[in-house]
């Protein structure tokens, strides 16, 4: 297996992963990191991409998984502003952005 491949694999099987998350209700995220917080910078780069890919960039909040050199930034769209916690967010309503230690956007996943 060469490195391309390799590299494809890897994005593959993080999909995989992010997906069967996105749709078990536990797999929703709780707390939402703060834009102008640990991970602004984090944040501020998905959100480009984000803005680019999507119409509802103006309603998500993030959450940012450090990943080897890189970041997975997830964008969660929020459905239900009146709830708390997951019931936010639909179990569906998300998209990646993977982020290479420079923070430069190297893969962009959506789900809808």
């Amino acid at each position: 297996m060469n490195v391309q491949q390799l590299v494809k694999a890897l994005a593959l099987s993080t999909a995989l992963c992010l997906a069967i998350i996105g749709c078990a209700r536990e797999g929703r995220m709780d707390h939402a990191e703060n834009p102008e917080g640990r991970y602004r910078d984090q944040i501020a780069a998905a959100r480009r991409v984000l803005e680019q890919n999507e119409d509802w960039a103006d309603r998500v909040e993030w959450e940012v998984i450090k990943d080897g050199d890189g970041w997975q930034v997830v964008a969660w769209r929020i459905e239900h502003p009146e709830r708390t916690g997951a019931e936010r967010y639909s179990p569906v309503g998300y998209s990646v952005i993977e982020l290479d230690n420079r923070l430069v956007a190297t893969h962009y996943l959506p789900k809808k």
